[in-house]
């Protein structure tokens, strides 16, 4: 009994060390030095740590949101989370009071929470990429091989619009529309807009990808796409029919994407149209409300609008080492949003970094950074590739 109770003390400090870790690696460090014209220590020092709450708060927060938002958003930035900068400045620590004539000078160190400062601007709408709101596209294939036919809605061939097909990627498109307005998001619906007709012949193919998807996403004004597919199909044995929904949800600027669901359905027996046309009334709504939440989860991280930039350290290091180079990377440098390991090996540790600035800004914002005494110097660099190794 006394052996069991060790080993539950042990677990929880083992836990709760692993906790206070990953919250110190989500702080960020910065010192602010100051001079106060205060007439006695006492409010000398408070105005100097005023000042550091309030100059770091404009800096980082600038640096999440870009100078364009802070400026026209300042007043509620002031008043809602400067105000309450204690929420996300856990430790702020001064160093001794100097006087110079009539002036006072003092530096503050003070260690920012991220993860709680993004926390708060998103409470207050103010941690996205765009004034707008998002604009999302669908270029959905339905194929239906029972009846051996297929619609497109950029593809205005169908003589028959108002048939099966039609009524179910209507369908689809009013399910998108309603599972996305939740989340702040617009999805146009081109079949009920009839926007086929305005696509170009030469972009009426059956795949929507690569340059096409260019042209359509600066054609309707759209960031992001739905491309995909919708297939019916007939089970073997029995009367029922299958349906196979395959969505992803793609940021058109570098064709990255960001969201994707796949699922398979089985109708109850009966007529085809008739049983199909139940199962997706059915099952429209989840299948949509999956797809929006994992665009609204790459929103709120600041994913969208960025890149995918990969970065290699050259070299067999400690995974500690390395484990302290992503952490800090990531809770020292705004920009960087998310870094995922790809590849470890003895020549070197590769990660997708996404970031909202270019691989350029990023090694010069990553040579700055200091890793126990350890410094990063750059190898090579392209458009969005860029190889780094510890300076000797």
């Amino acid at each position: 009994m006394r052996g069991t109770s060790w080993i539950a003390t042990l677990i929880f400090i083992t836990t709760l060390g692993s906790v206070t870790l990953a919250q110190q690696a989500d702080l960020l460090d910065r010192t602010f030095s100051g001079v106060s014209k205060e007439t006695t220590p006492q409010a000398a020092k408070a105005d100097i740590q005023n000042q550091a709450s309030q100059k770091i708060s404009e800096e980082v927060i600038k640096e999440l949101v870009g100078e364009d938002r802070f400026n026209k958003n300042k007043a509620m930035i002031q008043n809602k989370i400067i105000k309450n900068s204690a929420r996300y400045i856990p430790f702020s620590k001064p160093s001794p009071l100097i006087q110079d004539g009539a002036d006072f000078k003092m530096a503050v160190e003070m260690k920012l929470s991220l993860r709680d400062l993004k926390q708060m601007l998103q409470e207050n709408s103010l941690l996205n990429e765009n004034d707008a709101v998002p604009v999302v596209l669908p270029v959905i294939s339905f194929v239906d091989q029972v009846e051996g036919r297929s619609y497109r809605w950029w593809q205005p061939l169908d003589k028959n619009p108002q048939g099966f097909l039609f009524k179910e990627g209507r369908a689809m498109e009013e399910a998108l529309r309603n599972s996305f307005q939740g989340k702040n998001f617009f999805v146009i619906k081109p079949m009920e807009a009839g926007l086929g007709s305005n696509v170009p012949s030469s972009f009426q193919n059956e795949r929507i990808s690569g340059e096409d998807a260019q042209f359509f996403a600066q054609y309707f004004n759209a960031p992001v796409t739905i491309d995909g597919q919708v297939l019916f199909n007939k089970e073997a044995k029995g009367g029922n029919y299958t349906i196979e929904i395959r969505l992803t949800a793609t940021q058109v600027s570098n064709g990255r994407p960001i969201a994707d669901v796949s699922r398979k359905f089985t109708t109850d027996p009966g007529p085809f149209e008739t049983s199909v046309d139940k199962k997706m009334r059915e099952v429209l709504e989840g299948t949509a409300n999956d797809l929006a939440s994992q665009v609204f989860e790459a929103w709120q991280r600041g994913s969208l609008g960025t890149s995918v930039i990969r970065l290699t350290i050259q070299g067999s290091h400690s995974l500690p080492l390395m484990e302290g180079v992503k952490d800090k990377i990531r809770s020292q440098i705004t920009q960087v949003k998310n870094i995922r390991e790809r590849l470890i090996g003895t020549e070197g540790t590769s990660y997708e970094v996404d970031a909202s600035v270019s691989a350029t800004d990023l090694v010069q914002r990553i040579e700055a950074l200091d890793f126990n005494g350890k410094k990063l110097t750059k190898v090579s660099e392209g458009r969005d590739e860029i190889v780094l190794k510890f300076a000797q």
